[in-house]
């Protein structure tokens, strides 16, 4: 017991020493003390203002890109090639001779058929010269008649037949690979190359049903294409599908683009934004808006300065600025710099006006 005295009279001692000791620590720490008590300075921020500028109404989609026209070339009959007149990515002409099949039994049927015809055209104008004077009856007129026009067929049978010895360009392109060699025998059904007109291409692209209304034919588009980074190629909405899509509800819709210098080809993937034009409306910066949930909340700063967490509703995005639908009014103004420091309904102290060029 005397020693827990002895203890406890130790301890009064060595705090009165303290005290008197370092009476400035004392008097610190109660400053300190103090100074916590009171009110926290104003945050400092930068603000912005709530613009109305144009927004372009962009439609965006993915698509794909095809050729204005195309074709697979193949054999109108089976036969040997006698002589292959274009190579590997060749440019042709419209009509141009691309493969020549054997047809040399066809032409010398034909040079036959062509003298048989001169006859039984010789024989029929005898025939008539006689009629006209009475000596050959109508009968044999009719006879003479009818024998120059199956001469007459039979070479317009043997023409048909010689150009399907010939493949030609059926419009202006660029070939692709040779499919096929001189000598070799082909069918129908064999592919000797394709040929796509690149002059301008057809790129077609879906979107939801539910916004086939804001689509027009005429309405500018912008392509972009990862094959072809860094450039963008303008055109315009050529058609527009009658019919959606049963199993997703979705229309497609076809733009022509131009391609003179064929950096697109078929079957490409392209990004296709429509233009729908611009319309004023109400913006802020995109580092405004504080998403919690599924709701967006923007910092307003008062005539006093002092800060209100407002909701708002948002449109469009664009790099840079959003669209607000409603929450704010013209010329607002808004935090966008400092918002992790804000509290509801407490003063900030604005160092700076950004200005909001949407």
């Amino acid at each position: 017991m005397r020693s827990l005295v002895v203890y406890l009279l130790t301890a009064v001692l060595a705090a009165t020493a303290v005290y008197f000791g370092f009476p400035e620590w004392f008097e610190s720490e109660a400053s300190g003390a103090q100074q916590s008590g009171k009110a926290r300075p104003a945050p400092p921020v930068v603000i912005a203002r709530v613009v109305e500028a144009p927004f372009a109404d962009i439609l965006e989609a993915l698509g794909t890109i095809r050729a204005n026209e195309s074709v697979e070339l193949t054999a109108n009959r089976a036969d040997h090639v006698r002589e292959v007149l274009f190579e590997d990515g060749d440019r042709a002409k419209e009509n141009q001779l691309l493969v020549q099949l054997q047809d040399a039994e066809e032409q010398a049927l034909l040079d036959e058929a062509e003298i048989r015809l001169k006859e039984a055209t010789d024989a029929h104008e005898r025939s008539l010269d006689l009629f006209g004077q009475g000596i050959d009856a109508q009968a044999d007129l009719d006879g003479a008649a009818a024998q120059m026009q199956a001469a007459q067929s039979r070479v317009t049978s043997l023409t048909a037949t010689i150009k399907d010895h010939k493949i030609l360009a059926p419009f202006a392109g660029r070939l692709g690979l040779r499919q096929v060699s001189k000598g070799a025998f082909v069918e129908p059904s064999d592919v000797l190359t394709t040929l796509d007109d690149l002059s301008q291409v057809k790129i077609d692209f879906t979107i939801p049903g539910t916004r086939l209304a804001e689509v027009e034919i005429g309405q500018d588009v912008v392509v972009r294409s990862a094959a072809v980074p860094g450039r963008e190629f303008r055109g315009a909405v050529r058609a527009i599908e009658t019919r959606l899509d049963a199993r997703t509800r979705s229309a497609t819709i076809r733009a022509l683009v131009p391609n003179n210098d064929e950096l697109l080809r078929p079957g490409m993937l392209a990004i296709v934004e429509v233009k729908r034009g611009e319309a004023p409306v109400l913006q802020v910066p995109e580092e405004a808006v504080v998403l919690i949930g599924e709701k967006a909340f923007v910092w307003f700063v008062d005539a006093q300065d002092v800060v209100h967490r407002t909701e708002v509703r948002l449109g469009r995005r664009k790099v840079g600025s959003v669209e607000v639908l409603s929450g704010l009014v013209l010329d607002d103004r808004i935090v966008v710099e400092g918002l992790p420091n804000l509290v509801d309904g407490k003063p900030v102290d604005i160092i700076r006006e950004r200005s909001n060029d949407a």
